[in-house]
């Protein structure tokens, strides 16, 4: 595989996460009622965490010759809080797909495999997280 689709790839998985990023810092601003503090903490922290992926996609972006994308897709800010929760556990789940996808399709670039690994790991952190605040 060439670097323009690898640089391609890894555009995708930045608009992914500056998405991830706008939407849980929305929800952290929103988020409203008695558990709000902690989830709000919460959705802060894993919003960090996706700063620090689209730094490093960014960086390898640049490193492999290519321009780093600065768009976002729609995000979804529900009123009630258990709605942000569920709206970004479905998020992250696409992200761990994809992210497999990904990770196979680049998988002949070994430096760009292993931070997609990284990050794939962080995403299944996000949703384990998310997924246990679900939990009845």
């Amino acid at each position: 595989m060439g670097k323009e689709k690898i640089i391609e790839i890894l555009n995708k998985v930045r608009v992914e996460e500056l998405t991830a990023i706008m939407q849980y810092l929305q929800h952290h601003y929103l988020a409203k009622g008695i558990n709000s503090p902690t989830v709000a903490g919460l959705f802060k922290e894993q919003s960090i965490t996706e700063m620090k992926h689209a730094y490093a996609l960014a960086e390898r972006i640049t490193a492999l010759g290519g321009v780093p994308t600065t768009k976002i897709d729609k995000i979804n800010v529900p009123e009630k809080l258990e709605d942000m929760i569920r709206v970004n556990y479905e998020v992250e789940k696409t992200a761990i797909e994809d992210f497999k996808g990904y990770i196979k399709e680049v998988s002949e670039d070994i430096t760009t495999t292993r931070m997609l690994e990284d990050i794939l790991a962080d995403e299944e952190d996000h949703a384990d997280e998310l997924r246990k605040l679900l939990e009845k």
